[in-house]
């Protein structure tokens, strides 16, 4: 089942694993689809995980709606993509960002279906003025075509580290030539729900009792690690671990260390 329609339109699932293992969800960055979890899948394989990452929506084969939508509304399409891969028994979200973003909103909407949550570079909380600002001025730079170039860029910059860029400039490319590639009014009008409209949840936090592993990049200046930090002191059963040398793609930039953290998650969640 390559695709599953839900409240978001269809939505493209890499499923791989079986119905009887315990299973991840992995929802990805902003910017990427589900190939940004190129480095997880195989160790958590490994270790005997089914494992469900996802394009959502407006990015690679997920469409999108084609109308602004809420985080509340990506936490009632995660469920949906559970109910229909036959997964009942509750799962470890693994998100990046905007999957972080979802995370806590799956454990208030249906709390059984959660039994972590491993989080990387996110955040609970509304952007701040100068974020909303320069989120605005990125939705209409990417509706200027011969703009492209530089508007790839600036955002490929605040998604990898310098040292990552140097190192590994074919990352920085490939990540660009995805999104410039994807239908460009759905992506501007996901990008705007996911970055402009998006409402907090961080004073509800302390309701949640699932376990949660939080990660940040130290060099992550898209969501510094205060907000990760924030979230983790909210949380009634959370750790937080700041991981150097990377930015807002702790997994993309650091694998071994994003899957030894998860990998140790999943084996000690509290």
């Amino acid at each position: 089942m390559p695709t599953v329609d839900t409240t978001l339109g269809s939505v493209y699932v890499d499923d791989q694993g079986e119905p009887d293992e315990p299973t991840a969800l992995l929802w990805p960055s902003l910017f990427t689809d589900h190939r940004m979890w190129r480095h997880q899948i195989a160790p958590l394989r490994g270790a005997g995980w089914r494992t469900l990452a996802l394009d959502p929506p407006g990015h690679g084969r997920s469409p999108g709606p084609g109308r602004g939508f809420t985080m509340n509304e990506c936490a009632q399409t995660a469920v949906q993509l559970l109910d229909a891969t036959g997964v009942r028994a509750p799962v470890v979200v693994i998100g990046t960002s905007w999957g972080g973003f979802i995370a806590p909103r799956m454990a208030m909407l249906a709390p059984e279906r959660l039994s972590g949550m491993a989080l990387f570079n996110t955040s609970a909380e509304r952007g701040t003025p100068f974020e909303l600002i320069r989120a605005t001025l990125l939705t209409r730079l990417l509706a200027i075509g011969p703009l492209d170039k530089v508007t790839a860029r600036m955002i490929v910059s605040g998604l990898l580290a310098p040292e990552t860029q140097r190192r590994e400039p074919e990352l920085g490319a490939d990540l660009a030539e995805q999104f410039l590639t994807w239908d460009r009014r759905r992506f501007i009008t996901t990008v705007r729900s996911v970055l402009v409209d998006r409402d907090p949840v961080l004073d509800q936090l302390p309701e949640l009792k699932v376990p949660a592993l939080i990660v940040s990049g130290k060099e992550d200046h898209t969501l510094p690690s205060f907000h990760s930090q924030r979230m983790a002191q909210k949380l009634s059963d959370a750790r937080h671990i700041e991981v150097s040398g990377a930015a807002h793609l702790v997994a993309l930039e650091e694998p071994d260390v994003a899957n030894r953290l998860i990998l140790d998650f999943l084996r000690h969640p509290r």
